[in-house]
């Protein structure tokens, strides 16, 4: 039994190919591990606060310093960092738009990457990531389709989301990737894709 998180960016709904991707994914994991749960979070429904002053300085400060100010304001980093701590398996949507990610896994990533919680350095000033032996799948998906003299799917979204992984421990990453959603007549076996994980 695992623990599944599923980490939605798309605003599309039941239009979505990263969110049907993601759900071929999980369909394949529960096969392999039987009972595991499931969670499921919405980032386009929860609109994650962008970073301002007072987040960035409170989560720098010691648990004991924070004020009940502060720590409202930590809540949701606190929330959805309880959530892929506990997580065994991550899948991680994430549909490119205008060569990048959605703005609200942007903003999900802003408030995971926190000093004490997801990284932390040794006194030689070492950083080591604290989210070690988790997998995560990244479910991309592109309207377009593109070649090697041009690839925002691996430049812009797989090496940035895969840098940020392993900044904070993870290292165990998988990427499925879904090109030319766009392209008239376009067709896909989402559990063809998913087959071999």
């Amino acid at each position: 039994m695992k623990q599944i998180l599923h980490i939605i960016s798309s605003p599309m709904g039941n239009y979505s190919h990263s969110i049907k991707l993601g759900n071929a994914i999980i369909k394949q994991l529960a096969l392999k591990h039987p009972g595991s749960k499931i969670t499921e979070r919405n980032l386009v429904n929860d609109n994650p606060p962008y970073l301002d002053s007072a987040h960035i300085l409170a989560s720098f400060k010691n648990e004991q310093d924070i004020s009940d100010e502060e720590k409202e304001k930590l809540g949701y980093s606190d929330t959805i960092l309880r959530e892929i701590k506990h997580a065994d398996i991550v899948i991680l949507g994430a549909p490119m738009y205008n060569f990048g990610i959605h703005a609200t896994l942007k903003a999900y990533i802003d408030q995971i990457v926190r000093l004490g919680q997801t990284i932390t350095y040794q006194a030689d000033g070492t950083r080591i990531g604290l989210l070690a032996d988790k997998t995560v799948y990244l479910a991309i998906t592109a309207g377009g389709s593109y070649n090697n003299e041009f690839n925002p799917v691996n430049d812009y979204i797989v090496n940035h989301l895969s840098a940020i992984l392993k900044y904070i421990g993870i290292n165990n990453i998988k990427s499925l990737i879904i090109e030319g959603t766009k392209r008239p007549g376009f067709t896909v076996d989402y559990d063809e894709i998913c087959r071999n994980i």
